[in-house]
């Protein structure tokens, strides 16, 4: 049985995840929010599922890898008779790709393994991405966030529609690598940097890949997100299909993340709205 205080922050973030998406679906509405990494594993597919939900947005998975965020809520392109994203790619009408809906994940473009072999070039992603933001605008007002897959020609069509990139930025010199070569790439990007896997201590952040992101921050003069998404280790093993978020109970661990999910949530509002 849970506690009063437990009882007592699950009805506060029930009130705060319903209140964003009704906030969501009324200022970003016609947005384009892309997620852009340069490379793997560094919890893209996430934060669009998450967010998706929170902010009541339409989410294009235009990555192609197993991980993919359409694979994750268990939505699979592959068993229906049809490859909608590439069907909308090549339709010489222009049509937006038909959503996938289902109760408890937000409204879906599934992506497509034939998408790496059939990715438009950057300018043509863009267009596409805009005239199905307006289409879909027709039917119902809601924004896009657009999933990626890392360093890719879609991913860059994506961050040249987007009125915001948020990029996931994980501590390791790797990922710092990565991340400054893309930034050298998205120059003039309306870009806000994400920190993801953090120490759940703020102070046992480590110091030295702080001091360089700041570093990186400054010299590209990117913002970088007061809202941390901290590391959970029980993520990984997760086997639900689900969106954490869309829950109708939380527990402890579950609460901690989206504590993070629905601040970054209000971040991305203050940044694209």
């Amino acid at each position: 049985m849970k506690s009063a205080a437990m009882r007592e922050r699950e009805l506060a973030l029930l009130e705060l995840i319903e209140k964003l998406r009704l906030e969501g679906a009324s200022k970003l509405a016609g947005k384009i929010i892309a997620i852009v990494s340069a490379k793997g594993s560094q919890g893209k597919t996430l934060l669009a599922k998450e967010l998706g939900w929170i902010l009541d947005l339409i989410v294009a998975d235009l990555d192609w890898a197993g991980g993919c965020v359409s694979r994750l809520l268990g939505c699979i392109a592959a068993q229906l008779t049809s490859d909608r994203l590439i069907e909308a790619i090549f339709d010489p009408k222009g049509r937006a790709p038909r959503l996938h809906r289902s109760r408890g994940r937000p409204d879906l473009v599934l992506g497509s393994d034939a998408l790496e072999e059939n990715q438009p070039p950057p300018d043509r992603m863009t267009e596409l991405l805009l005239s199905w933001t307006r289409q879909w605008q027709q039917k119902r007002p809601q924004g896009v966030l657009v999933d990626t897959h890392p360093s890719s020609s879609a991913a860059l069509g994506a961050a040249q529609a987007a009125d915001l990139v948020l990029m996931p930025v994980m501590f390791g010199t790797g990922e710092l690598d990565a991340l400054e070569t893309a930034l050298d790439k998205l120059r003039d990007f309306p870009l806000l940097l994400v920190p993801n896997a953090t120490p759940r201590k703020l102070e046992h952040l480590p110091g030295y890949e702080s001091k360089r992101l700041l570093a990186l921050a400054q010299h590209y003069d990117v913002p970088i997100s007061q809202a941390f998404i901290r590391h959970q280790s029980w993520l990984p093993h997760r086997q639900l299909r689900t969106v954490i978020a869309a829950s109708p109970s939380f527990g402890a661990k579950t609460a901690d993340l989206t504590d993070d999910t629905t601040a970054l949530a209000q971040e991305v509002i203050r940044y694209a709205a």
